[in-house]
């Protein structure tokens, strides 16, 4: 089954956004992947000092078929 990893920005860690909204909003496009075949995975950060050793672990997690990157990253 073909991979993607998708990485974006915390919802709940963006000021003057409705972090909860938008956290639904992105899983139900994840869920999207997995219906045409697709196992997909999510990575979230928030913009600081973890936010390179989260991307590396997940990157380096298992060998992805793609990575989409969200906007603003």
């Amino acid at each position: 089954m073909p991979s993607a990893l998708v990485v974006g920005y915390d919802p709940q860690a963006i000021p003057g956004v409705d972090g909860e909204a938008l956290r639904a909003a992105l899983d139900a496009e994840l869920a999207r992947f997995g219906e045409h075949g697709i196992d997909a995975d999510m990575t979230l950060i928030v913009f600081g000092e973890s936010a390179e050793s989260t991307l590396v672990a997940s990157l380096t997690k298992q060998p992805w078929d793609v990575v989409v990157v969200g906007a603003g990253i």
